[in-house]
Protein backbone atom coordinates (compact mmCIF):
# COMPACT_ATOMS: atom_id res chain seq x y z
CA UNK A 1 0.00 0.00 0.00
CA UNK A 2 2.83 2.38 0.85
CA UNK A 3 4.48 1.62 -2.49
CA UNK A 4 1.25 2.40 -4.32
CA UNK A 5 0.87 5.69 -2.47
CA UNK A 6 4.47 6.58 -3.23
CA UNK A 7 3.97 5.89 -6.93
CA UNK A 8 0.79 7.98 -6.95
CA UNK A 9 2.66 10.85 -5.26
CA UNK A 10 5.42 10.68 -7.90
CA UNK A 11 2.78 10.89 -10.63
CA UNK A 12 1.15 13.89 -8.96
CA UNK A 13 4.48 15.68 -8.51
CA UNK A 14 5.27 15.02 -12.17
CA UNK A 15 1.91 16.44 -13.20
CA UNK A 16 2.47 19.50 -11.04
CA UNK A 17 5.88 20.04 -12.64
CA UNK A 18 4.32 19.69 -16.09
CA UNK A 19 1.62 22.22 -15.31
CA UNK A 20 3.87 24.79 -13.70
CA UNK A 21 7.04 24.55 -15.75
CA UNK A 22 6.07 23.85 -19.36
CA UNK A 23 3.94 25.32 -22.10
CA UNK A 24 0.97 23.34 -23.43
CA UNK A 25 2.73 22.04 -26.53
CA UNK A 26 5.59 20.68 -24.43
CA UNK A 27 3.20 19.05 -21.95
CA UNK A 28 1.18 17.34 -24.68
CA UNK A 29 4.31 16.08 -26.46
CA UNK A 30 5.65 14.79 -23.13
CA UNK A 31 2.33 13.12 -22.30
CA UNK A 32 2.15 11.39 -25.68
CA UNK A 33 5.74 10.16 -25.58
CA UNK A 34 5.44 8.85 -22.03
CA UNK A 35 2.52 6.74 -23.12
CA UNK A 36 4.12 5.52 -26.31
CA UNK A 37 7.48 3.92 -25.41
CA UNK A 38 6.96 1.25 -28.09
CA UNK A 39 5.01 2.94 -30.89
CA UNK A 40 4.29 -0.23 -32.86
CA UNK A 41 2.61 -2.01 -29.96
CA UNK A 42 1.00 1.04 -28.54
CA UNK A 43 -0.54 2.29 -31.78
CA UNK A 44 -2.97 -0.65 -31.83
CA UNK A 45 -3.93 -0.06 -28.20
CA UNK A 46 -4.31 3.65 -28.89
CA UNK A 47 -6.53 2.92 -31.90
CA UNK A 48 -8.74 0.62 -29.81
CA UNK A 49 -8.99 3.21 -27.03
CA UNK A 50 -9.86 6.01 -29.47
CA UNK A 51 -12.49 3.74 -31.06
CA UNK A 52 -13.95 3.01 -27.62
CA UNK A 53 -14.09 6.74 -26.79
CA UNK A 54 -15.64 7.37 -30.21
CA UNK A 55 -18.29 4.67 -29.60
CA UNK A 56 -19.07 6.31 -26.26
CA UNK A 57 -19.50 9.62 -28.13
CA UNK A 58 -16.70 11.21 -26.06
CA UNK A 59 -14.75 12.31 -29.12
CA UNK A 60 -14.66 12.38 -32.91
CA UNK A 61 -11.69 11.41 -35.04
CA UNK A 62 -11.34 12.86 -38.54
CA UNK A 63 -8.01 12.11 -40.16
CA UNK A 64 -5.34 13.46 -37.81
CA UNK A 65 -7.78 15.67 -35.88
CA UNK A 66 -9.38 14.58 -32.61
CA UNK A 67 -12.29 16.62 -31.28
CA UNK A 68 -13.45 16.08 -27.71
CA UNK A 69 -17.24 16.25 -27.96
CA UNK A 70 -18.07 15.66 -24.30
CA UNK A 71 -15.24 17.03 -22.15
CA UNK A 72 -17.19 16.71 -18.90
CA UNK A 73 -17.86 13.01 -19.45
CA UNK A 74 -14.23 12.44 -20.46
CA UNK A 75 -13.11 14.27 -17.30
CA UNK A 76 -15.46 12.12 -15.23
CA UNK A 77 -13.99 8.97 -16.81
CA UNK A 78 -10.47 10.22 -16.01
CA UNK A 79 -11.40 10.97 -12.40
CA UNK A 80 -12.94 7.50 -12.02
CA UNK A 81 -9.74 5.88 -13.33
CA UNK A 82 -7.67 8.00 -10.92
CA UNK A 83 -9.90 6.91 -8.03
CA UNK A 84 -11.13 10.43 -7.36
CA UNK A 85 -14.84 9.54 -7.78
Amino acid sequence: MLGSMSQHLRVLVGLLDDLSLKDTETRVANWLLKRCPQPLRTSEALSRTLAKFRDQKLLKVAGRAITITQPRKLDQLLRQHLGEL
